[in-house]
């Protein structure tokens, strides 16, 4: 290695180390506001039966853990993109107010997406459907009946989660002239989500799974709320003009779809310990990932069988997650994944200088791309 290319090395390493700061500072400032939120609410239902005020508890306790990198993103486009246009918020937590309400989206996801995948674990903790059942599950006369009660009360639980959002950024204080577009920009991603998750659910066979087809999804599941919805949220509540907007979108969709493909890679060959959830759960719920549609596109006759047979097998053994593993590697699945989100994260980096004049956030933004596909969970 040159000693330019040393440099160079070194400077992104910086960039990364920069871009986590900054998101775990923005976290620690959303949770204090998350946290006083659902006091409040909680104050608010005092008296009403416990099940309405064990919403506000379930998202509490989603909303205290996590990565808060939705809720950072937030925070990083406002101050990127602040300008002497910029409307002050009459709230003084007002970015951290309408950070939090991507957050509470977030989770209203993920409770939606462990009912749909039937998970029992998110972040090392039992799931809300699942916690329900057994807490209840002496009323029921077998497992499924609680598990059914679980699910209802999770499912409601999704639902207010959206209005919950929407709610909190509606609370953050910034003038109507950025807020009304926040609000439409956040209910807008709220459907392109949905839409993601329903191409994720949609029967497609392993052997008829494309790149295409799966790009689609992390692009609609995944891009367009988990990098997309909060710098754009952040920029447009900065009052950033319209193409600083539009190069937002040039730089987060592929650096969201990159995300995504490192969670699949995370998913397969990452630590559960450190993932807060089984290894072989996207292998036995049969995800819809490049790394299986690749590997099944490259794979001989018999290692698709054996492909085919572990996909989306709710009796997966240990030893059919290894042959899934090893098949990946031995087909280049692998290393294409891992080679299309380096070039997706290329693919947006230019956009970086049309965003902000700001050196300094411009580093963030370059560390941050480099951390969405380097990090180990």
């Amino acid at each position: 290695m040159s000693r330019r290319e040393t440099m160079l090395q070194g400077d992104v390493a910086a960039a990364v180390q920069e871009a986590r700061a900054n998101l775990a500072a923005s976290g620690e400032r959303v949770n204090q506001v998350l946290k006083a939120f659902w006091e409040a609410k909680s104050t608010a239902w005092h008296g009403f039966p416990e099940i309405i005020r064990g919403a506000f508890r379930a998202y509490d306790q989603m909303t205290s853990s996590g990565k808060k990198i939705r809720a950072g993103l937030v925070i990083l486009g406002f101050e990127a993109c602040r300008s002497a246009r910029t409307l002050e918020p009459a709230d003084p937590d007002g970015i951290y107010r309408a950070a939090g309400s991507v957050e509470i989206l977030h989770n209203a996801f993920l409770i939606h997406d462990d009912i749909v995948d039937n998970s029992d674990l998110r972040r090392s903790v039992a799931t809300v459907h699942r916690q329900y059942a057994e807490l209840h599950r002496e009323r029921f006369v077998s497992e499924e009946q609680a598990l059914s009660y679980g699910r209802a009360v999770a499912l409601n639980f999704g639902d207010k989660g959206q209005a919950l959002a929407q709610e909190l950024l509606l609370s953050s204080g910034f003038p109507s002239e950025v807020l009304l577009p926040a609000i439409n920009l956040l209910s807008r991603t709220t459907a392109d989500t949905v839409a993601g998750q329903l191409l994720d659910v949609s029967n497609v066979p392993l052997a008829e799974l494309s790149e295409e087809v799966v790009l689609q999804i992390h692009e609609f599941k995944t891009a367009h709320y988990t990098v997309m919805l909060p710098l754009q949220m952040g920029a447009v509540l900065a009052h950033a003009k319209e193409d600083t907007v539009a190069r937002i979108r040039d730089y987060a969709l592929p650096i969201g779809i990159a995300f995504q493909i490192q969670d699949d890679i995370l998913g397969l060959y990452g630590e559960e310990r450190v993932l807060g959830k089984p290894v072989d759960s996207d292998v036995r719920e049969g995800k819809k990932t490049l790394l299986m549609a690749h590997a099944y596109e490259a794979s001989t006759a018999a290692q698709r069988e054996v492909l085919a047979r572990a996909h989306g097998n709710e009796a997966l053994t240990a030893d059919d997650l290894d042959e899934v593993r090893q098949i990946v590697r031995e087909t280049g699945a692998l290393a294409r994944s891992e080679a299309l989100a380096r070039e997706l994260v290329e693919r947006g980096r230019p956009m970086i200088a049309e965003i902000t004049e700001h050196e300094s956030w411009r580093r963030v933004l370059v560390g941050l791309a480099e951390y969405l596909i380097l990090r180990r969970y």
